[in-house]
């Protein structure tokens, strides 16, 4: 190995697993470092479990601290708990993935400092909330390169235990390099984080989520309530997105259930710089009062915009015309203007399961085409009478590498069309409507025999992923479709065709 610069191996083990990285980390003193940033790069903290304080003691040590640059804290209240017993060696903290081999846990004790089984020296278990927050405070702080920042707040109760002081902490530690936050919360919760006055001078993603009410215990009465959250979005949410929306590159809001988020996008400024947008929010609910905001956003945003995620999908029975029907006629003005989403390189769209939902498609990718490269259609499935008609307005976007959509049944005619007029795909993902029973069995039979009959030789295709019901299609059917495309070289974004039986 010494043989060889530095450069040489990382471009090398570029190439690993991040198991297998794990798995050399007691080869030397590299691979210890690598896989030790393989490991503490992404953290989750949740205050649920009753052995954090085992946990929260181990990543703010140092070879630990120092290495986590996405770091997630999920604030619960502090559950009861019992007495533990002294342990005879060093506490391992809970993991997401399977324990490390022996030879890593070997290394991390050499390099770790020892502790003592004395039960003097372990740490005691965290009783209160504010115990609790004091004991983030201080793990945070030893976290100095984090870059990006994920905290849920929803569900503590920030009545009787003020947060102030750990988005204070959480800021003057690494808010100077944040590069994205995502910022989860009651509206409450959202106006102690923003009170706190972060620095965001490297801020590119902004993610705001909203949960449902102003408490997780709420005392107040419903319109009380959204008065309330009303005012703290127009003076508080609002002159905070506005500050950073110069730099904003990636905008993202997720909103669950009955939150009015009118007066956020009638009171945004411009982001002159933005690339990228999702916003996964109930129509009937998110847009009652006034949906011309987002137009508006829309409209002017669609000049630097190369991402687009609308997942606006009503809340409520599934397939109710009379809960589609305002998000439809909505989207059919919006998209009628010819500069909506023109620059726009990936399209992901919910266009209700209404008629005028695959007219809202249509125009989507007309607008798109001379940069669309990837497009996903959510939520609705389409027939083979709609699909045919949509490729070939698809066939227009040159530069299409990616398709994603739903369909009721697969057909050959279906990939017929495909072949012909999207030539240049790569990747194709579809999902069956029909689950698996004799009927859908009989379908599928009939199309391993027709497929038999095909051969699509100037057809690019390399990768090929169906599921239906929640599965993966049987690799009986993958592969008589996979015999009639030369060049498919992948099942379901693996890298190969190997069936896994």
């Amino acid at each position: 190995m010494e043989s060889l610069p530095t450069e040489v191996w990382f471009s090398i083990t570029e190439h690993f697993t991040h198991d297998e990285v794990q798995a050399l980390i007691g080869v030397n003193r590299f691979f210890f470092n690598l896989g030790m940033d393989a490991r503490y790069d992404d953290i989750t903290i949740e205050t649920s479990g009753k052995q954090v304080h085992l946990y929260l003691e181990h990543v703010m040590q140092n070879q630990v601290a120092k290495r986590i640059k996405h770091l997630t804290v999920q604030l619960q209240p502090v559950l009861p708990v019992r007495p533990i017993r002294a342990l005879h060696s060093a506490p391992q903290p809970p993991s997401k993935r399977e324990q490390f081999k022996q030879g890593f846990k070997t290394i991390v004790r050499k390099v770790l400092p020892e502790r003592s089984p004395s039960p003097s020296f372990l740490p005691k278990p965290i009783e209160t909330n504010e115990a609790l927050v004091q004991k983030l405070i201080d793990v945070i702080t030893c976290m100095k390169n984090v870059v990006d920042f994920r905290i849920v707040t929803w569900a503590f109760p920030e009545a009787n235990c003020d947060l102030q002081p750990l988005h204070n902490a959480a800021w003057n530690t690494f808010g100077v390099n944040l590069k994205r936050v995502s910022l989860c919360a009651n509206m409450e919760g959202h106006k102690s984080l923003i009170a706190s006055n972060p620095r965001f001078n490297k801020l590119e993603t902004l993610e705001l989520e909203f949960s449902d009410t102003m408490n997780p215990f709420p005392v107040n009465n419903t319109s009380t309530a959204s008065s309330d959250a009303a005012q703290i979005m127009t003076e508080a949410v609002v002159p905070f997105v506005n500050k950073l929306s110069p730099q904003i590159k990636t905008f993202k809001i997720r909103s669950w259930a009955s939150l009015d988020l009118s007066n956020l996008f009638l009171g945004v400024d411009q982001f002159p710089v933005l690339e990228a947008i999702l916003f996964r929010i109930p129509f009937n609910f998110a847009l009652r009062s006034n949906p011309s905001g987002l137009t508006t956003f829309l409209h002017a945003s669609s000049k630097t915009l190369k991402m687009v995620a609308l997942r606006l999908t009503p809340v409520g029975l599934a397939l109710d015309p009379l809960r589609e029907e305002p998000l439809c006629q909505w989207m059919t003005e919006t998209v009628s203007n010819p500069l909506c989403f023109s620059n726009a390189e990936i399209l992901d769209i919910c266009p209700t399961h209404l008629p005028g939902g695959m007219s809202i498609l249509h125009s989507c990718v007309e607008h798109s085409t001379e940069h669309l490269s990837r497009f996903v259609l959510r939520d609705r499935y389409l027939t083979y009478e709609d699909v045919v008609p949509f490729v070939k307005t698809l066939r227009g976007a040159r530069y299409l590498a990616s398709l994603r959509l739903n369909v009721f049944r697969l057909n050959a005619p279906m990939f017929d069309a495909f072949a012909r007029d999207l030539p240049m795909l790569q990747l194709l993902w579809l999902s069956v409507g029909d689950a698996d029973s004799s009927a859908g069995s009989h379908q599928l039979s009939s199309l391993r025999e027709d497929m038999k009959t095909r051969k699509y030789d100037t057809w690019n295709l390399w990768d090929l992923s169906i599921w239906q019901g929640g599965s993966e299609l049987d690799g009986q059917t993958m592969l008589a479709i996979a015999s009639s495309i030369p060049s498919l070289g992948s099942f379901w974004e693996n890298g190969h065709k190997r069936i896994d039986c």
